[in-house]
């Protein structure tokens, strides 16, 4: 099996783990722990497949380190959720510090539209009962913003930038 096949099939796990985390986290405001172990898992073989070094290990785990200790801090000041603490670094170990910027310009303005239909969510009426009602009232209740969706666009703002080439070439 060529690398280029472990890179995308790999790359598409990664696709996958986020969008299971962005799912999970519009629907019950958690992130299975299934996500981000899922994103690690499929980071090994293709870093393998790539050929890194040790130093690209030791950058891309180290961006993840660097991002886990922001996640911590922002939980502990109960600012994010446990799964948007672990998400992230698992997320950015993908990205290592070369793609970071923009990584983080992605999830901040995504972060920041989804704190806008929260705060809208608490001020507007949301009219007929039903299933988006429903959403809305456990949105506007839980005073929680649904920030691993954030993470997961950036994820994959990146993945069609980085990853689909390998996917489609």
């Amino acid at each position: 099996m060529s690398s280029q096949v472990i890179v995308a099939g790999a790359g598409l796990v990664f696709l996958v783990g986020l969008l299971d985390a962005a799912v999970s986290d519009l629907r019950a405001f958690r992130i299975a722990n299934r996500s981000p172990l899922i994103l690690l898992a499929a980071f090994v073989p293709a870093a393998m497949a790539a050929g890194f070094g040790w130093q690209d290990w030791l950058l891309h785990f180290g961006a993840g380190l660097a991002l886990l200790v922001v996640g911590v801090v922002l939980f502990a000041r109960g600012v994010w959720g446990g799964g948007d603490a672990k998400l992230l670094p698992a997320a950015v170990v993908w990205t290592g510090f070369a793609g970071l910027p923009r990584f983080l310009v992605v999830m901040a303005l995504v972060g920041g539209a989804l704190a806008v239909v929260a705060l809208l969510a608490r001020r507007i009426p949301l009219g007929r009962s039903g299933a988006v009602r429903a959403w809305g009232e456990r949105l506007a209740e839980s005073g929680h913003v649904p920030y691993g969706v954030a993470i997961a666009a950036a994820g994959i703002d990146w993945w069609f930038l980085a990853l689909l080439p390998d996917v489609i070439g």
